[in-house]
């Protein structure tokens, strides 16, 4: 009477778990399809369904014209008669997995023997059509994560312990379909509140392994239990682990996410749901939340959420929103949103947002939203934020924030503020502020402040010693005025704003001088060949002796009238203001102050007069 209850409890169970697990594929649909692509049936079955499909584009032949005709069956016959039985089907939430398996296996039972501490299992595993032994097959109890691996003849042997549910083994291996077998173990069946559950994960699942350290620590167990199994991963509350070959799961580590795990040297778990620490190294092939600490180095193959700690490097393959610390370097697969901080290098495959420092470079595959600091940085596509390099900027493509260097900024466009200690470079368009020694801009329309600026095109402003618009706005003026009857300017940079080079000289006797000095204009168009051009400028004025200061300072407003293509007369008044620290005339030198003065002021230096100006312009 007691087996038999235990039977009737175990079958119950059994058809419980059936149902879940059978749920989607075996719903009833209705399919009337005449040479249709694979692909677009595929969809029409999930819009009827109400679930997805996850598989391999590059196993299945979504291309392939397939023709069904049937208004009642499941979506799992339907599979088979699309896909010829070569495929093989399992539900994970809701999503149906389809798994390229065209062959089958059967497990042969030699023994299974024992009671609720110890049962034993050993048998084969064989090719159903060739009964031929199959190597490297996984077999594996999922609710005690215990595991083995066929030998070269396919035999096994499995030892379960403290068992509390039904046995049920799961024999997997790459291109066969799977097989669970039950077996009814003297136990009483219960329900576990910790009990392990199973998963799928999407995606390429090996990419850790890949790496050059995840393929040198990773056992060849390990790589064989991922291999067969894939993305069906359980979950499970602890792994204590010495080496990856050494821990609590055995080769099923891999398929196995742990909500804690404490790695005495290292480990490889499929991902962290909670937190991890290892002495030395943690490698997870897919996600980690929460918490990871590794003395050495983190190697994660998913994305990461939470805090990430390393005394070397940390290396995500996916994503990360977490706040990151290396002493070596952080390398990013794709974006990152938070903190990160890199000894010596941080790189970002894609977009980052938040703040990132390193002593040395930091890289970013796309966008920067945020704040950067480095020795030099490197943006490929856009900068929006706060950037500080300590040698050098770099953006490929437009910045829009603020860029500081202690060398250089340089960047595609530009619509922000560069400041560096020698230079600014933009290949396209500048719309905002540079500030250096040297600033160059493709097409300017912001501002340039430096010694030296350079613009292929100014429609901007440019202020400096020397302002350069390689196809803008160019002029040399030929003129006289009152003070110096020989004058020459060179102007350039914008019609918004030009900057002035000026020489002048008066050589007759006994009233010698001679002029130079910087000054601004603007030319502001009015009707035809017509223009006005205000200008301000300061000029030293060489009296005999560079012992005294000697200032004359102007406002011009000439007309300017063009003639053809490349020259134009300029006329008009001025209005001076002239400082002086020279009294006394030198040889054959005169004094300014003595041949004009049209008005003074309170102070003696000061005098002012009325003043014209008259030339030829060179265009």
């Amino acid at each position: 009477m007691r087996i038999i209850v235990r039977l009737i409890c175990f079958l119950l169970l059994w058809f419980s778990f059936s149902a879940q697990a059978q749920s989607l594929l075996a719903r009833n649909i209705s399919l009337n399809i005449e040479k249709q692509q694979l692909g677009k049936v595929l969809s029409m079955i999930e819009t009827q369904g109400a679930f997805r499909f996850s598989y391999n584009s590059n196993i299945l032949p979504t291309d392939s014209l397939v023709s069904i005709h049937d208004n009642n069956l499941n979506i799992a016959e339907a599979l088979d008669k699309i896909l010829n039985h070569r495929f093989e089907y399992r539900q994970a939430g809701n999503f149906i997995i389809i798994r390229y398996a065209p062959m089958e296996l059967v497990l042969l039972v030699n023994e299974s023997v024992g009671n609720t501490d110890l049962y034993t299992i050993t048998g084969q595993i064989v090719d159903k059509q060739l009964h031929k032994p199959i190597a490297d097959a996984s077999i594996y109890e999922k609710n005690l994560l215990v595991s083995e691996i066929s030998d070269g003849n396919g035999y096994f042997s499995m030892r379960l312990k403290n068992i509390s549910q039904p046995i049920s083994l799961t024999v997997s291996k790459e291109n066969y379909k799977s097989t669970v077998t039950h077996f009814l173990a003297e136990v009483n069946v219960v329900h576990t509140k910790g009990q392990v559950s199973e998963r799928f994960i999407s995606g390429n699942l090996d990419e850790v392994e890949k790496t050059w350290l995840g393929n040198a620590l990773v056992t060849t167990g390990q790589k064989i239990q991922s291999i067969n199994i894939g993305g069906f991963i359980a979950k499970a509350p602890f792994q204590f682990a010495l080496l990856p070959g050494l821990n609590s799961h055995g080769s099923l580590s891999g398929q196995v996410v742990n909500k804690f795990s404490f790695n005495a040297i290292g480990a490889y778990s499929a991902g962290v749901d909670g937190g991890e620490i290892g002495l030395i190294f943690n490698i997870d092939k897919s996600d980690v939340r929460y918490f990871q600490f590794a003395g050495a180095f983190n190697l994660v193959g998913g994305n990461v959420h939470g805090a990430q700690i390393a005394g070397f490097f940390n290396q995500v393959i996916g994503g990360v929103e977490a706040a990151q610390v290396a002493l070596g370097y952080n390398y990013i697969g794709k974006s990152f949103e938070g903190f990160q901080v890199g000894g010596i290098y941080n790189h970002i495959g894609n977009d980052f947002n938040g703040m990132q420092v390193s002593l040395g470079l930091n890289t970013i595959g796309r966008r920067l939203n945020g704040f950067q600091v480095g020795a030099f940085n490197l943006i490929a596509e856009k900068q929006e934020g706060l950037q500080v390099g300590v040698a050098a900027n770099l953006v490929r493509g437009k910045s829009r924030g603020m860029q500081i260097a202690g060398i250089a900024n340089l960047n595609q466009q530009s619509e922000g503020v560069s400041v560096a200690v020698l230079g600014n470079y933009t290949a396209s368009t500048a719309r905002g502020l540079q500030t250096g020694v040297i600033n160059y801009a493709g097409k300017l329309k912001g501002v340039q402040l430096g010694i030296i600026n350079i613009s292929g095109q100014n429609d901007g402003y440019s202020i400096g010693l020397i302002n350069v618009a390689l196809n803008g706005y160019h002029k040399l003026s030929l003129g006289t005025n009152e003070s110096t009857p020989y004058n020459v300017a060179y102007k350039g940079g914008s019609k918004n704003l030009y900057n002035m080079l000026m020489f002048g000289m008066n050589s007759k006797a006994g009233e010698k001088v001679y002029t130079a000095g910087l000054g601004f204009g603007k030319e502001i168009g009015l009707f035809g060949k017509f223009s006005l051009n205000p200008e301000i400028s300061s000029q030293y004025v060489y009296q005999g002796s560079w012992d005294y200061l000697n200032l004359l300072n102007k406002f011009e407003l000439p007309l300017n009238i063009r003639i053809n293509k490349w020259l134009a007369i300029q006329g008009g008044p001025s209005v001076n203001m002239y400082y002086t620290k020279q009294n006394t005339a030198i040889s054959n030198f005169g004094l300014l102050q003595q041949k004009h003065q049209d008005f003074s002021f309170k102070n003696p230096r000061l005098t002012g007069w009325i003043g014209w100006n008259v030339g030829l312009v060179i265009l």
